[in-house]
């Protein structure tokens, strides 16, 4: 048992002092990979389930006939629908090729229900509620609520009714947003699928990029199309790590390793697997060693958050409105994970999404307050009416112009919070609620 030991501090010792020179291999053998220019990862969008829900939308809705093929209707909410109620559940009863198929975004599951479904695929004989989780922890019921309300709205076609937790590595949903039982039964009947975001790439690449049906795609006057599903693809590949980058990390990591030295020839199966289960632990205690540091860098900008986010919290409940506010154990989770970067609060004005109040947390500016926009209207609004900008300025005194720093045009302002003072969380709480509630009164969107 001591031999083991040794030669289980042995590998990690040998890790440790050859760091540097695993990290220059790694640098080298990424110098010889075809770069990958994803623009949603350029533009910091990859994690961002917001955004990442909005580019599958506009994916899914993809909708036309090809004359070269007789009209042939070209209808990828369709595909997926097959991919997922035939392929991954195998389910053969639902006729989806008669189906006349839509697909919608932030859709309301029923007319009284102030929750929004990320995407929602509907026919006339089946529907599949699709929620999209990236890094935003479960809302309380959330999935059961979704499944209730269509099962109620639509009792003609309850047997139909299928669910997607679509996540990072095709995690299940917890039971804070879904009965177990519930759970249990939808498995049970196949008509729940753990999708991950790998499965997502995997089905964009297989059945559209490698489908000789969709050859053409290729052409010119397709290219927006066919581009669109590239940068979509592999940046579905960037949420779960799946990258050439990862593999060759990976690999040169293992060389380093050699295990060899720790398991011998025609030992038994068990004796193998104990050892290599002991160097196992000793690296998770290793690991845990290293994300318990992380964490304490941060430690008191996630203090500062949590006494903001109970204040946001309850103005949420108390007024119903739609917010999206992590908790701070995801926030934890994700720095201790080795993240740099997690969208706190993320609170929506408008049905399209028009403007966005955001609060987020990085390490190099630990937290800050911004308006984004993306519509050019909206932004002349929030930037050339005096009384809007003036307001928006004397709400968040000290904030900067957007356009004038490295974060550009469309986050219009942006308010860097000291969490050194922290009095003033409460404060800064009621700063994001006063400037939610003017910009909801006084800007004129597209939907109004």
């Amino acid at each position: 048992m001591e031999e083991v030991e040794n030669q289980t501090l042995n590998l990690l010792k040998n890790l440790i002092e050859n760091r540097e020179k695993i990290y220059n291999k790694i640098e080298e053998a990424k110098e010889k990979l075809i770069p990958i220019v994803n623009i949603i990862n350029i533009l910091g969008n990859t994690y961002y389930e917001v955004s990442n829900s909005s580019l599958l939308y506009n994916i899914l809705k993809i909708k036309f006939k090809y004359d070269k093929y007789d009209n042939k209707e070209i209808n990828f909410a369709k595909d997926f629908s097959e991919y997922i109620i035939k392929e991954k559940l195998g389910n053969d009863s639902v006729n989806i090729n008669s189906s006349n198929i839509s697909v919608y975004s932030e859709e309301h599951p029923s007319i009284e229900s102030k929750r929004r479904m990320d995407l929602f695929i509907q026919s006339d004989n089946f529907e599949i509620i699709i929620e999209n989780k990236i890094g935003a922890g479960d809302q309380p019921n959330q999935l059961q609520d979704y499944y209730s309300n269509r099962i109620n709205e639509n009792k003609i076609i309850k047997d139909n009714i299928f669910v997607v937790y679509l996540t990072r590595y095709g995690y299940k949903p917890s039971e804070f947003s879904i009965d177990k039982k519930l759970i249990l039964d939808l498995e049970k009947e196949n008509k729940i699928y753990y999708l991950s975001h790998d499965d997502m790439a995997n089905w964009i690449e297989d059945k559209i990029l490698n489908n000789k049906e969709y050859e053409f795609l290729k052409e010119q006057k397709y290219q927006s199309i066919y581009s669109a599903l590239i940068q979509i693809r592999d940046n579905e590949k960037f949420i779960t790590k799946e990258t050439e980058e990862n593999k060759v990390e990976q690999k040169i990591t293992e060389d380093f390793f050699n295990l060899k030295s720790l398991i011998n020839e025609g030992e038994p199966i068990k004796d193998s697997f104990d050892k290599l289960n002991k160097f196992y632990e000793l690296l998770e205690n290793a690991q845990k060693v290293i994300s318990n540091k992380r964490l304490n860098l941060v430690s008191r900008d996630i203090e500062y958050y949590s006494y903001i986010r109970k204040i946001v919290e309850e103005y949420k409940t108390n007024k119903g409105i739609y917010a999206n506010i992590i908790s701070k154990e995801l926030v934890s989770y994700r720095f201790s994970s080795g993240d740099s970067y997690s969208l706190n609060i993320d609170i929506p004005i408008g049905k399209n999404n028009d403007i966005r109040i955001i609060l987020d947390q990085r390490l190099d500016y630990h937290l800050c307050i911004s308006v984004f926009s993306e519509k050019p209207d909206i932004i002349n609004q929030l930037k050339y009416i005096d009384k809007i900008k003036n307001k928006i300025t004397k709400i968040l005194n000290n904030c900067i112009e957007g356009e004038s720093s490295e974060y550009g045009s469309s986050w219009v302002y942006l308010k860097f919070i000291d969490t050194t003072k922290k009095d003033e969380a409460e404060d800064i709480a009621d700063k994001i609620i006063e400037l939610y509630e003017f910009l909801r009164d006084n800007i004129k969107l597209d939907n109004a």
